[in-house]
């Protein structure tokens, strides 16, 4: 990757996996709140918890606003994105056959795409969309780094043109996924 972790959407990921999906939720839950009852409500060591909420502020998940912290729109947008896509609502994968397994999981990026692109139109008002197909194809590498990494970290081996799950990333609950240190 090009831009190693200077890349956006590689920092966003790596946020997610550092202990922070604890605050947005909480964020959710409550709307507004203010940092010390934040911090009990997460239940993270102190250092660990202003970074994270150093690092939501930097992506613009969250925001202060006099002595609270709440969402912001993107941070809104994740965390229903997470929902959406059956956060919490299941610790045990659906068991597919492979090849349909492929063909929803395509489709259901293709529909978070189409949404993001949505939310977008609306904010902005307008969308070029060679440039937006010209940083997809760039942005393809992100996926290849994160792939690395849990393999790396012994989530998943990559054999035959295929990504396996091992053991240790079937253990795993959509919480811990993104939260594990």
């Amino acid at each position: 990757m090009k831009n190693g972790s200077q890349d956006v959407v590689y920092k966003i990921f790596r946020l997610l996996r550092e202990n922070v999906v604890k605050i947005l939720m909480v964020l959710r839950e409550k709307e507004k709140i203010r940092w010390k009852e934040l911090q009990k409500e997460t239940d993270m060591a102190t250092a660990t918890f202003n970074r994270a909420l150093a690092a939501l502020q930097e992506m613009h998940f969250i925001h202060k606003e006099g002595s609270y912290y709440e969402l912001t729109w993107v941070g809104r947008l994740v965390i229903d994105g997470f929902l959406l896509l059956g956060w919490r609502i299941s610790d045990e994968p659906d068991n597919l056959e492979d090849v349909v397994a492929e063909k929803v999981l395509a489709r259901d990026i293709i529909m978070a795409v189409i949404m993001i692109i949505f939310v977008s139109l609306r904010v902005r008002g307008r969308l070029n969309i060679k440039e937006l197909e010209k940083e997809i194809d760039r942005e393809r590498s992100v996926i290849e780094k994160i792939i690395e990494e849990y393999e790396k970290d012994g989530y998943l081996e990559i054999k035959d043109g295929m990504i396996v799950a091992t053991e240790k990333m079937q253990e795993l609950t959509p919480e811990e996924f993104f939260s594990r240190e």
